[in-house]
């Protein structure tokens, strides 16, 4: 096995070049034992899904070798990656799924993976009273869960529909609440690790400062831009 090659493409998907990743990725999993072809696998199904030119029949071919090669609470949780590609070919079924895996989850007590499931419940009925409603169950599921990425991310979500619906200052007052998170979760990192722990976060502030643009808030713009560079 050439790990020069697996090394390579690691970093095009840390740089997300999906395509010059996907390359590498392929010409080396028939190389691979089975543990780590699962690990592979995984990422050639997000290479496939995330390329420029996406290939969904070939994501769920890798994301289910990745399914076959797991099981108790990890087949659980991977099966909600798997229900986030089908709804790009069959968004019924997708939703069928993620719903029986929510169902799941409720009822072995899983309460570390289920604001993922809120949150990708939430974007397949998006824009819908109960879509909301499964964004603030994961908002404060994973607030006491003390779980920052699905806490922002439900937080973007209600964010982006608020802004959606024309209401640009609830969706404002939502992000300028997942910047306050992120800036006191900054201030507790040591001075080495807050430059790519607040990079992590790059989109929420772009969002933030878009958004104020769009309200033509010119100062809470520059405000917004500031702290996403103040490390």
């Amino acid at each position: 096995m050439e790990d020069g090659n697996l090394i390579k493409a690691e970093k095009f998907y840390e740089k997300e070049m999906f395509d010059s990743a996907l390359e590498l990725y392929l010409k080396e999993f028939p190389n691979l034992d089975n543990e780590k072809k699962i690990e592979v696998a995984k990422k050639i199904a997000e290479c496939y899904l995330y390329k420029e030119k996406p290939d969904v029949e070939k994501a769920l071919e890798y994301e289910n070798i990745v399914l076959n090669g797991l099981k108790d609470k990890d087949l659980l949780r991977e099966k909600i990656f798997y229900s986030t590609i089908l709804s790009e070919r069959d968004p019924e079924k997708a939703k069928s799924i993620i719903l029986e895996i929510k169902d799941e989850a409720e009822k072995n007590g899983y309460k570390d993976i289920l604001p993922e499931i809120y949150n990708s419940i939430g974007l397949m009925l998006w824009n819908t009273k109960e879509s909301e409603d499964y964004f603030i169950k994961a908002m404060n599921l994973s607030a006491e869960n003390h779980d920052l990425e699905n806490y922002i991310t439900a937080i973007q979500n209600l964010a982006y529909m608020e802004a959606e619906r024309g209401n640009r200052l609830k969706a404002m007052e939502l992000l300028q609440k997942a910047i306050n998170t992120i800036e006191n979760e900054n201030e507790k990192l040591p001075k080495t690790k807050r430059k790519s722990f607040k990079e992590s976060y790059s989109d929420l502030y772009d969002q933030a400062a878009n958004l104020a643009m769009d309200m033509e808030d010119f100062d809470l713009a520059m405000e917004i831009s500031e702290k996403s560079s103040k490390y």
